[in-house]
């Protein structure tokens, strides 16, 4: 596998998080916080001039289209102290010259992976014609010489075929994914401690990476995909219940949903093959090898994964396929044509990104009951591509251009934009985890609200600004920014029972905790305080790791495990 391209010069990193260094702080009672309340824009130190939306208003607008197909992602850039052969990093990038040690990476900061751009425009790159086998790997290759970073994802639009005649109940999907962070509110300890971490397998040189994405969950057991292996632990012990090796020499994905306990992995050479996989029993339940398109080798690399109720949908750089989920009926089938699916995202409804010759890409709610065409399809404005998936019920969007890669993130009702928020420049923190559809962390959406988290920065004093800013998903108003005391970064993490649950790091000086904002006003309670220790673990050194909450744990989870660094984890966890 090739290795991915370092950052371009003349974009600088976005800005790091916390520090991880212990200390006391107390809570923040909501009727302190000055930011609670909504406050008018000439008032509000965060709220700045309106920016200039990315598209017109009036360009939005549905229509319908064919059923979607394939496409797929760039690799992720290369890991702290790993360059691709043959290039050298400019220093302004942070990138370790030769004989430096890579510094240690920060306690929560979530570095924002980015993408090379697609199709004509200020690139210079040229679109390739519909139709083309090749379409998808150009753009990965282009990457390698781009300077221009962008999110994104194409698709495109090919027929889709297969079975889908036989009704399967669908219950929703009891993992993350792109449902808004959703949590069912259950007790919790008032003082979170460290209970168990589980240390990463070391990755070989010639490898530099390997990608061990997903973290799923049932009643007894957290369950981590590691290299070559699936592993159950008990919650709360970190106690082996199970094996499922998974071998591969490929740098593999997995599905971020399960559903019935029931989610699935890519394994093999070439991540060729599919293994659905019982979370509670700790075995296989079926393998697939996924069909090989006009390639003699077909590159399995740049897959992606999703689940959403009783459906499996497995999208690579030259095609597309639907199963059922628990038998492994094949649902549709695609492959490269003038338009292919280019990412997926699943959990409570079944979401696809299609490109079509790299300048027009849709939005589709897919129906697996009929052979995976689309209950309603939107077309992006011109000039526009479609980013992230963070939410799949509803349906929000992250969308870019050709220069940036988040410029807004939309709310598409019924194949209609019903809102937009524009994102400004730098203005909010979009952590990602890699460039799939589903890899994003901090935008947490619910039924009616859109949460986003300011990019935090330090003043001249050395004081925290930071904060996150609610926003009426019906009309993409702002409802209210709620900030935390001067010592704290803040980000959302989940919804818990009704409330925004958001984490607040530790730094040099403060304690970690978790904090709620009440939807209404977005006035702060301290939910649970990390204890000394626990902040102390917090300082977590792997690169691409992502908190979550569940059932009153928070855990760690990493996605990628680098060669060049040691003591890295799969997941730790508190409670």
């Amino acid at each position: 596998m090739s290795q991915p391209p370092p950052p371009p010069p003349g974009n600088p990193p976005p800005p790091g998080g916390g520090y991880g260094y212990p200390g006391q702080a107390g809570p923040v009672p909501g009727n302190e916080n000055p930011y609670a309340q909504p406050v008018p824009p000439g008032q509000n130190p965060y709220a700045q001039a309106p920016t200039q939306p990315a598209f017109p208003q009036q360009q939005y607008g549905g229509r319908q289209g064919p059923p979607p197909p394939p496409g797929q992602v760039p690799p992720p850039p290369p890991p702290p102290g790993q360059v691709p052969q043959g290039q050298t990093p400019p220093p302004q990038y942070g990138y370790p010259q030769p004989g430096q040690v890579p510094p240690q990476q920060q306690a929560y900061g979530y570095p924002q992976q980015q993408q090379p751009p697609y199709g004509p425009g200020p690139s210079g790159y040229p679109a390739p014609s519909g139709g083309s086998s090749n379409n998808k790997l150009i753009v990965i290759v282009a990457a390698v010489v781009a300077a221009v970073l962008v999110i994104g994802g194409g698709v495109y639009f090919a027929t889709k075929s297969g079975g889908g005649d036989d009704p399967a109940p669908k219950p929703q999907a009891n993992a993350g994914g792109a449902n808004g962070g959703t949590n069912t509110a259950k007790t919790h300890n008032s003082t979170l401690s460290y209970k168990w971490d589980k240390p990463a397998d070391p990755v070989a040189s010639k490898d530099n990476l390997k990608s061990v994405l997903g973290v799923w969950f049932t009643d007894k057991y957290v369950v981590k995909n590691e290299i070559d292996k699936v592993v159950g632990y008990d919650l709360g012990t970190g106690a082996v219940a199970w094996t499922v090796p998974t071998p591969s020499s490929g740098d593999c994905t997995a599905a971020r949903d399960s559903n019935n306990n029931l989610t699935a992995v890519q394994f093999g050479a070439n991540c060729e093959q599919v293994m659905v996989i019982d979370l509670a029993a700790g075995r296989a339940v079926w393998t697939a090898k996924l069909p090989v398109g006009s390639s003699e080798k077909a590159d399995f690399d740049y897959s992606e994964m999703a689940i959403s109720g009783d459906t499996l949908g497995v999208d690579w750089l030259e095609g597309s396929i639907g199963y059922r989920l628990s038998t492994q009926k094949v649902l549709w089938r695609s492959g490269n044509g003038d338009c292919e699916d280019d990412g997926y995202a699943g959990g409570k409804q079944f979401v696809a990104i299609v490109n079509c010759g790299y300048k027009t890409y849709k939005v589709q709610v897919i129906d697996p009951d009929n052979n995976g065409s689309a209950k309603w399809s939107w077309t992006a404005p011109v000039g526009t591509k479609v980013s992230a998936v963070v939410s799949t019920d509803p349906v929000v969007v992250v969308l870019g251009t050709e220069g940036e890669r988040q410029t807004d993130v939309a709310t598409i009702v019924d194949g209609r934009l019903q809102s937009r928020v524009s994102l400004g420049t730098d203005k909010y923190d979009i952590s990602t985890d890699g460039t799939e559809m589903q890899a994003v962390h901090n935008v947490i959406v619910s039924s009616d609200t859109l949460y986003l988290s300011l990019t935090s920065k330090h003043d001249s004093n050395g004081q925290v600004l930071s904060g996150i800013v609610a926003f009426n998903l019906s009309d993409g108003k702002q409802k209210w920014i709620a900030k935390p005391d001067s010592k704290h970064d803040i980000q959302g993490l989940a919804i818990e029972d009704g409330k925004l649950l958001a984490y607040e790091p530790a730094d040099y000086d403060v304690q970690g905790r978790l904090v709620t904002l009440d939807p209404a006003s977005g006035a702060l309670t301290t939910y649970a305080q990390f204890d000394t220790d626990a902040s102390q673990k917090l300082n977590v050194s792997a690169m691409r790791s992502y908190p979550v909450w569940h059932d009153g744990h928070f855990i760690i989870a990493t996605r990628t495990v680098y060669a060049s660094s040691s003591d890295q984890t799969y997941l730790v966890t508190f409670g």
